[in-house]
């Protein structure tokens, strides 16, 4: 772990944290960097640095009626619970099919959680000192500072490789720099 990443875990030891994960960021950046977060280990890794009060894990899925095949629904529900039985919340909504072209025969999904993420926080914010927001998400950069208004403190968590240099100006923690606390031992085919 390099000495930026062990001195804001020092500066935030202890502290009430919630922690809020947006799985279509992280779904993505696990792609591209080939390598995969053990859900267990991260949050074993935030429990020894901080009071996690609770952890929101937000993810699309697909409609009931989407017509998609029975080993990938059984797939995505599967990992739907192997987070529920490490501890995280889960929470969902139903996957939107954007077309890309209109005769409708290329799509791809899209599920954005921001504003509810955003709902959850302020909800929460007499519960917690901390909030930890699994994600790289530009958007989220303006939070940090009305968070700070109100005494709360702000880490983002994300991939180094897709940060955004807005990102790169607040407390954050990349990945990469605790990967060997959190990586997963047995990867995916494909990863």
């Amino acid at each position: 772990m390099d000495k930026k990443a062990e001195r804001i875990l020092r500066k935030y030891k202890g502290k009430r944290a919630g922690v809020f994960i947006d799985d279509a960021n992280m779904f993505h950046s696990q792609r591209r960097v080939k390598w995969l977060v053990d859900w267990k280990k991260f949050k074993a890794f935030l429990e020894a640095n901080f009071k996690v009060k609770f952890i929101r894990y937000y993810r699309g899925r697909y409609s009931r009626k989407e017509r998609i095949s029975e080993d990938v629904r059984r797939e995505h529900n599967h990992y739907a619970q192997i987070l529920k039985r490490v501890g995280f919340e889960v929470i969902h909504r139903d996957l939107k099919k954007i077309y890309a072209n209109k005769s409708q025969n290329n799509f791809f999904y899209k599920c954005d959680f921001d504003a509810e993420i955003g709902f959850d926080i302020a909800a929460n914010l007499k519960k917690i000192d901390l909030v930890i927001l699994v994600s790289g998400d530009s958007d989220f950069v303006s939070l940090s500072r009305k968070l700070r208004e109100q005494d709360k403190s702000f880490l983002m968590i994300c991939f180094e490789h897709n940060a955004p240099w807005e990102v790169r100006k607040i407390h954050h923690l990349f990945l990469e720099d605790i990967k060997e606390n959190i990586v997963l031992a047995k990867q995916k085919p494909g990863f």
